[in-house]
């Protein structure tokens, strides 16, 4: 049995649940209204996002 996700937003939480989620093997749907999901992330702390460093 498959696990489907649908994480709504696409801002830094709603990216790290729809990453966590399909890093654990989970069918994951990402539903973001703005053309871009991260959009905020990639303008702040000069582009030095602290998602951006996650090893």
């Amino acid at each position: 049995m498959t696990t489907r996700v649908i994480v709504i937003g696409g801002g830094a939480s709603g990216l790290m649940a729809a990453g966590k989620a399909a890093e654990s093997g989970a069918e994951t749907l990402l539903l973001e209204k703005m053309n871009r999901p991260g959009r905020k992330l990639a303008i702040t702390g000069k582009g030095r996002c602290n998602l951006t460093n996650v090893s």
